[in-house]
């Protein structure tokens, strides 16, 4: 009769430390929502491509691309407290991959250039100029691609 005594005096215990634990780990803070976007750059033009964040006098290179040829870029975020939409998402996301600064964009072993100044105009860092598709919930696809008529625009890079 001791033992089931002492044996119940133990699970008693247990389960209420367990419900205590539970319940102190169940809070109404803020919700964290996964997001992941796929960012594809896909090379029209018949030029080949280096794609390069501008830092004051200096450029980080990206990533080159060949004619015909796309480069994937997989974001796989750790979440936002707000549950994002494709209307909403990916700027920041942009800004994180491309960073804040301007984007050159070489033709042809750096013979052409585009500039892409951050957040003015069209271009690759504006969000409305990539084609943009819904995978599932808050997995997000952005294409964007480099044209002949791009490259028409651009000028002798110096």
């Amino acid at each position: 009769m001791q033992q089931k005594t002492t044996w119940m005096r133990y699970l008693t215990t247990g389960v209420v430390i367990s419900l205590i634990l539970i319940f102190a780990n169940c809070s109404s803070g803020e919700i964290d929502y996964i997001l992941n976007v796929d960012i594809i750059y896909k090379n029209k033009s018949n030029q080949p491509i280096k794609y390069y964040e501008l830092i004051g006098d200096e450029k980080r290179l990206l990533f080159d691309l060949l004619p015909d040829k796309e480069k994937k870029i997989e974001i796989r975020g750790d979440g936002s407290t707000s549950n994002q939409t494709i209307n909403n998402c990916c700027n920041d996301i942009l800004g994180d991959f491309q960073g804040s600064n301007s984007i050159l964009i070489s033709y042809n072993n750096n013979t052409k250039c585009i500039i892409y100044n951050n957040n003015e105009g069209s271009g690759t860092g504006n969000i409305t100029d990539y084609e943009s598709r819904t995978i599932s919930e808050r997995y997000y696809e952005l294409t964007y691609t480099f044209t002949e008529e791009e490259y028409s625009k651009s000028e002798n890079c110096n």
